[in-house]
């Protein structure tokens, strides 16, 4: 064990000596690029968990690259999805950082894929994900440089000023949230109204749960459940709420406000997922995504998700 720390530390300390000082937005580009979904499904929408871990494997290996050590998924900001994609598309990701704290990065990744009617690249989703560098003891490792680009140093300023301002509104998204877990319950008096709706459903009668457990497939290198495979997960839950409560099967998502990782999960925690619908427009809902873990570290909240979508039928009104 002292020898393994003395290996660590050293290691530590090399990568401090090593880091740069600045580095610039473009030397962080990365690319990936895959045929994705069955093709036993091909040219059927595909559901957004398959891009969702694809976006964070570049966001990941972006930020291993730039930290020259290990990193975590901390948040995804809001998910765009702009146009779907289908089974057995040909996709293109692509990962920049945008911002920069003594410990934290801010990468977007947008993805793109290929409409072969046209030979063009189409615009599909976008978003902006948090990592943070981590230490062998899965602490936040303070190491990362400057980002700044003296032949667009007004773009980096820019970048500065939108990052303080996502940290600002982070900071203020989680304090609401925790005062919306605090209260004991909720009055009616708080809930809007909506005269036009002909049938009212209680939030407790939408809730879907599930419960599972990862396998060592699931695992990333510092032994923590890949946060890709929980996302499909929590995709697929979502979806599956939205189309109870609409007893329909077309739904698709359209939207994903923010996800939220607390706790890493670990191979032997049991994991458990709750779905509710927590908003309900003309065509549109909202599905909040919660993630337990019951371990000998206790029953903590871990993860949290709001989720959009809306009905396919609506999609295609818009398309025609």
């Amino acid at each position: 064990m002292t020898l393994k720390a003395l290996v660590g530390t050293v290691k530590d300390l090399w990568r401090m000596r090593s880091m740069p000082a600045q580095v610039r937005p473009k030397d962080t580009r990365s690319v990936i690029t895959d045929i994705i979904g069955d093709e036993s499904q091909k040219g059927k929408v595909l559901n957004a968990g398959p891009i969702l871990a694809l976006m964070d494997v570049v966001a990941g290996a972006i930020s291993y690259r730039l930290s020259m050590g290990a990193a975590a998924t901390i948040s995804f900001d809001r998910v765009d999805l702009v146009k779907p994609v289908f089974h057995g598309d040909h996709v293109r990701l692509e990962g920049e950082v945008i911002g920069l704290g003594k410990s934290s990065m801010a990468v977007q990744v947008r993805v793109f894929r290929h409409d072969l009617k046209t030979d063009t690249l189409q615009h599909t989703h976008d978003a902006i994900i948090t990592m943070v560098a981590i230490n062998r003891f899965g602490r936040p490792r303070e190491c990362l440089p400057d980002l700044f680009d003296p032949d667009n140093a007004d773009h980096c300023l820019k970048m500065s000023e939108l990052a303080k301002q996502r940290k600002d509104l982070s900071s203020l998204w989680r304090h609401e949230q925790d005062a919306v877990n605090a209260l004991p319950f909720i009055k009616q008096s708080a809930l809007a109204t909506l005269q036009s709706k002909a049938e009212r459903v209680a939030v407790s009668d939408t809730v879907v749960e599930v419960r599972n457990c990862f396998l060592p497939r699931n695992l990333n290198p510092h032994d923590t459940v890949f946060g890709g495979d929980l996302l499909v997960w929590m995709d697929k839950i979502a979806l599956h709420c939205a189309q109870k409560f609409t007893r329909s099967e077309k739904m698709v998502t359209i939207a994903m406000n923010r996800v939220l990782f607390k706790l890493p999960i670990l191979m032997l925690d049991m994991v458990r997922m709750r779905a509710r619908v927590v908003h309900v427009d003309h065509f549109h809902l909202e599905v909040e995504v919660e993630v337990f873990i019951h371990s000998w570290r206790g029953t903590q909240v871990t993860q949290r998700l709001l989720h959009g979508a809306e009905s396919r039928r609506q999609q295609q009104v818009q398309a025609d």
